[in-house]
């Protein structure tokens, strides 16, 4: 698990520090850097299986990712990790300019008895510079110390569901398993594969499901005409394509009416999302989640947050980290799992973990988290300094 995250120079997140739970939610207004955390996480943790530029996602060139644009600036993120071997895990990275091309400074990989620095070991032989986009040539760790830190952080699934997405049916591809698109597609497929896999497996996914919806008899999955889009595009922009493969639909207690999941709602949709995860053969290690709110009720909303629980304590070494506008979310934690994300007035952004905001402590017996946040200014809650006694607050 990801105890501490430390980000610099990347968008506006000049230099933050997170202290993170098996389960995390970041709440602030828009623009405070809650999305670009996620970012840089999932670019950390993509960078242990992927080469550099890949690693870091979205639509971006020259030094668009870098703090103000700075020629001089690398961005740096990392990672302490509570595991019996890896200690913990950092890259540093340079961007060209003109081109959508990140190069490697250096990377750290610390275990419990020493700690393996790639600037380190190119100044001590000599080098002059290790290839650009090649991590396992110029990280020189063993291939246990190597393997251990691709299953803590590799294969990282970053979400940001779109219901048209998860709705559409999809072709198989021996590129793609066992993994949707950061929008969504991909849903029929995983469903697809899990059933395929496991029998019993879909069987307990589905029956978790028909209790969410009891008015929904099965799931069901039809060969049709589908889409087969690029695999893990790292621009995440989806081009599909027509091929032949499987439909979601779901079948009503009331009939054999089967209803495409184009007709579904989105809730429906989103908590089927969830659930697949939950079931998959191999969870993620890391599950990022932008706004899991968005077109959901809240009461379908305690069922995702309850599923998400239940995620990481069925599957105990997957963390969780949500980015949230709702207080109805907020509600759900504690005081310890939220971070706060404010952006100060020269751009940069402040994390405020809720358990050290003095206004928190002092409400918090009164009132749950969400009330508190409502009620209060973001730099209110942000402030974590104690009032000098006898003087106003």
């Amino acid at each position: 698990m990801i105890t501490k995250l430390r980000i610099q120079n990347f968008k506006a997140l000049r230099d933050v520090e997170i202290d993170l739970t098996p389960i995390h939610v970041l709440i602030g207004p828009n623009d405070s850097g809650k999305t670009s955390i996620l970012d840089a996480l999932a670019a950390l943790c993509r960078s242990v299986d992927h080469n550099l530029s890949p690693a870091f996602l979205g639509s971006w060139k020259d030094r668009e990712l870098v703090w103000a644009g700075e020629p001089c600036a690398s961005v740096v993120i990392e990672a302490n990790l509570d595991h019996e071997v890896i200690a913990g895990y950092t890259i540093s990275v340079g961007f060209a300019q003109g081109r959508r091309l990140a190069a490697p400074n250096r990377k750290i990989v610390r275990t419990r008895d020493k700690d393996y620095d790639s600037l380190v070991e190119a100044v001590q032989e000599n080098e002059e510079f290790w290839p650009v986009d090649c991590p396992d040539v110029f990280l020189r760790v063993p291939d246990d110390i190597s393997s251990l830190l691709r299953g803590l952080l590799g294969g990282v699934h970053l979400y940001r569901w779109e219901p048209r997405f998860l709705a559409l049916p999809v072709a198989p591809d021996t590129k793609r398993s066992f993994r949707m698109e950061s929008n969504g597609f991909g849903l029929a497929l995983c469903l697809d594969e899990i059933l395929s896999y496991s029998r019993e497996q879909f069987v307990k996914l589905e029956k978790r499901f028909t209790d969410v919806f009891p008015h929904i008899h099965s799931i069901v999955l039809q060969q049709e005409s589908s889409y087969r889009p690029p695999v893990d595009a790292p621009e995440q922009v989806t081009m599909l394509e027509k091929a032949d493969g499987k439909g979601l639909y779901f079948r009503l207690h009331s009939g054999h009416q089967l209803i495409p999941a184009s007709q579904a709602s989105d809730g429906t949709l989103l908590v089927l999302a969830y659930l697949t995860v939950l079931y998959l053969p191999k969870p993620p290690r890391v599950l990022l989640v932008e706004e899991p709110e968005n077109g959901i009720h809240p009461k379908r909303l305690r069922d995702v947050l309850t599923i998400l629980r239940e995620l990481i304590s069925e599957q105990s070494h997957t963390q969780v980290l949500l980015t949230t506008h709702s207080p109805y979310v907020v509600d759900l934690f504690e005081p310890e799992e939220v971070t706060l994300c404010t952006k100060l007035d020269n751009g940069e952004v402040k994390t405020t973990r809720l358990s050290e905001s003095p206004t928190v402590r002092k409400q918090i017996d009164v009132f749950t988290l969400g009330e508190i946040w409502t009620a209060e200014e973001d730099e209110t809650i942000a402030n974590t300094t104690e009032p000098v006694e006898g003087s106003p607050e």
